[in-house]
């Protein structure tokens, strides 16, 4: 990863995407769910991690990791859609996430079933089979992270739960704080070219009767840097006129061109404008 960005009020965000953008958007990204065999391997029939990793997290590379909460899929997605316009490839876990509680009970109801029981699970098991998956999982996400280029973490009111403490703010997802945190130690890298784009969101359930409230607080972890979701919508609007000049006039453009306009809202330091590889002179 070369930068981590936290935008404000993403709430506020307007872009001009319809429902049926984001509807198939989201169809198209959603992995179709295997049978429980094809995750299972040796003579003991063990769950093999590479394989689950493999068929969820199916884009290894990527340019942009969106970080959200679940409440702001549709947001996001559009944000998504419209990075793709740009020429960036979209990734949204969002869709994910859904198929993955979906392949979690097929476990439970091959390996923690109590027999003659219907719809009852043995809580050990129940809970080992989570802990097995999650761990896959949170290692999938930190492989993306450490991959991309650049973390977006969409701030809004769906993140936040209640400040009890003046001045300090909390968020209530602990896939977004682990994103956070991993996002501050995670090795800085210099851009590679020829990659597309990945957004990753946080969600519980495929839908908002399922998705549970939140059942512990975590301290918002920092950011590299700020950028206002107004000061977002500006650059894609930019960005979004100059692509349209570029296929008219038939010029060359790339999705790093919308990035490059990012990084040059931002201050940077020295030693990201040298991953980025600019020069000095080129502030």
């Amino acid at each position: 990863m070369l930068l981590d960005v936290r935008i404000t009020d993403f709430d506020d965000l307007r872009l001009q995407v319809t429902q049926d953008e984001v509807n198939a958007y989201k169809a198209r990204t959603t992995p179709e769910l295997d049978d429980i065999t094809d995750y299972l391997s040796g003579r003991d029939s063990l769950l093999d991690a590479d394989a689950i990793a493999a068929r969820l997290f199916a884009v290894e590379k990527a340019d942009v990791f969106l970080s959200h909460a679940h409440r702001d899929h549709d947001a996001v997605v559009a944000l998504a859609v419209t990075l793709e316009k740009l020429g960036l490839k979209v990734f949204v876990d969002a869709c994910v996430w859904g198929d993955v509680y979906a392949l979690l009970l097929k476990v439970d109801q091959a390996r923690a079933a109590i027999p003659l029981q219907p719809g009852l699970f043995d809580y050990t098991r129940t809970t080992r089979n989570a802990a097995n998956m999650y761990m896959i999982l949170s290692v999938a996400l930190q492989r993306m992270i450490d991959q991309s280029e650049l973390l977006l973490f969409l701030d809004s009111k769906a993140v936040r739960v209640q400040d009890y403490v003046e001045g300090e703010a909390y968020i209530g997802s602990p896939w977004i704080f682990a994103e956070l945190m991993f996002a501050q130690m995670v090795a800085r890298r210099p851009r590679v070219t020829g990659i597309g784009t990945e957004n990753l969101s946080e969600v519980f359930a495929k839908d908002d009767s399922r998705a549970t409230a939140p059942m512990v607080r975590y301290r918002l972890p920092e950011s590299s840097y700020t950028m206002p979701a107004a000061t977002l919508n500006r650059l894609i609007s930019n960005a979004t006129f100059a692509a349209t000049l570029s296929r008219r006039f038939n010029l060359p453009s790339s999705g790093h061109d919308f990035l490059d306009r990012v990084y040059q809202a931002l201050p940077l330091r020295a030693a990201e404008r040298e991953l980025l590889g600019w020069s000095e002179d080129a502030k």
